[in-house]
């Protein structure tokens, strides 16, 4: 059965298969760090929310894999009501008897299992990110080295400028080179702010500023002298800001499926402003259109059309400068897809959050009131997706949430903060636009 990363489309029918591929596209999962094996298991708990997600993404004809822990009669309730939640807000969703559940901790195993049992019921099998944990799906290695090109941050700052493509001023260096002169001059040369980025892990786990090449040795102190370190010069946000967009590549074509401001919470990525004023000039569709073309002339496009997100700034004189390619799916693409899709023209901020776990039902409550579509008001809530495995914060459990605030973000946060109280997504109070 064909794999890959493909744009959502009518056209074809998925099976989507999401969890946590990000780390075993460079590392291998038994030889991880302490660190690693940290991030990895929590990026791995967080795509639980985008498989719920995708109930919304999807059509009738599609297919889902989910997580055992979501028929538990804790979590089942939940899902059922997002169920719901989904079916007033769009026309078609995946139904809840295409849905096949999964163990976390051998989850592409038992989806390759459960489609080689059902081979030809789908056209596709969609996957977040074509990577090492999921090659028992894929089967193909050439496919696999295309996406460690096309994935790599380090391929992409040697590669990027031959095709016309501004990027931030950059290094590659080893661990062991940190204390070089070439390094020091870099420092010297950006005052002192730098950006550090290492390969594999997702959602800014391997990204980082830094103001000293003490910090980047503490930074990558785990890692053996081997260890690849890109260091960048950090574009100043009062001058810049951050966006990123969709490309859907084919044989022919690249387009930009949608566009997205990027918003950060304690310096980690938490969702997105995605607005009608949001936009990106001809000049800028240009730049990023290349960036597209670069990914294409290293093997990475197919008929259904594959999807690539691109992380860019775009500074106050018009100047554009890219620092990321992902060539996967993308955090941002999955409320951009529901969105399209309700008649809503007010800024809709999507972002990742928690809730303690004894709330869940008067959250989810909260959502039902506020529902968008169904709630006039000066704000309105859209559901995204929502975690099953328990967050351990200071002795107290919580689950993760993903929900877009729709319309005014200030009115959203006193009244979530009135009925729910503020250990309820405390990550939305810290977020301004």
């Amino acid at each position: 059965m064909k794999a890959g990363s493909f744009f959502p489309s009518l056209k074809y029918s998925s099976l989507f298969a999401m969890a946590g591929d990000d780390c075993s596209l460079f590392f291998d999962l038994e030889n991880l760090t302490e660190k690693q094996k940290a991030d990895h298991l929590s990026n791995v708990e967080l795509t639980s929310m985008l498989q719920i997600a995708l109930t919304c993404v999807g059509s009738s004809h599609d297919h889902l894999a989910v997580y055992n822990a979501y028929k538990s009669p804790e979590w089942n309730k939940i899902l059922i009501r997002y169920h719901d939640f989904y079916k007033r807000l769009v026309d078609e969703v995946i139904p809840l008897e295409n849905y096949s559940y999964h163990p976390k901790s051998n989850f592409y195993e038992s989806v390759a299992k459960y489609a080689n049992q059902n081979e030809g019921f789908v056209d596709v099998v969609n996957l977040y990110m074509t990577s090492g944990s999921n090659a028992v799906i894929h089967k193909n290695e050439k496919l696999l080295e295309i996406n460690r090109n096309v994935n790599s941050k380090k391929h992409f700052a040697e590669n990027a400028p031959s095709f016309g493509i501004p990027t931030p001023d950059t290094i590659i260096v080893k661990k062991s080179e940190l204390e070089s002169q070439k390094v020091t001059d870099f420092f010297l040369k950006h005052s002192n702010q730098i950006i550090i980025k290492l390969l594999g892990l997702a959602g800014s786990r391997n990204v980082a500023a830094i103001s000293s090449i003490k910090e980047a040795s503490l930074y990558v102190d785990e890692y053996d002298d081997t260890m690849i370190i890109l260091l960048q010069e950090k574009l100043d946000l009062t001058n810049f800001t951050e966006m990123t967009v969709d490309l859907c590549i084919n044989e022919e074509n690249i387009r930009i499926a949608n566009t997205r401001k990027i918003l950060f919470a304690d310096g980690l990525w938490v969702g997105n402003l995605i607005s009608e004023s949001v936009k990106v000039s001809p000049e800028h569709r240009e730049i990023l259109i290349k960036v597209g073309e670069y990914a294409r002339y290293h093997g990475y496009f197919s008929p259904e059309g594959s999807n690539c997100g691109i992380d860019f700034f775009i500074g106050k004189n018009g100047e554009i400068s890219v620092t990321e390619i992902n060539a996967r799916w993308t955090g941002g693409l999955f409320p951009a897809e529901i969105l399209s899709q309700i008649n809503n023209k007010r800024d809709a901020i999507p972002f990742f959050d928690i809730v303690p776990i004894e709330k869940k039902d008067i959250y989810v409550d909260f959502l039902d009131r506020y529902l968008v579509g169904e709630f006039e008001g000066e704000f309105a809530v859209l559901p995204i997706g929502f975690g099953c495995f328990p967050v351990p914060i200071e002795g107290r459990d919580y689950f993760y949430t993903w929900q877009a605030s729709i319309g005014d973000l200030n009115a959203f946060k006193q009244k979530k903060n009135s009925e729910l109280g503020s250990d309820v997504m405390p990550t939305a109070d810290k977020i301004e636009l």
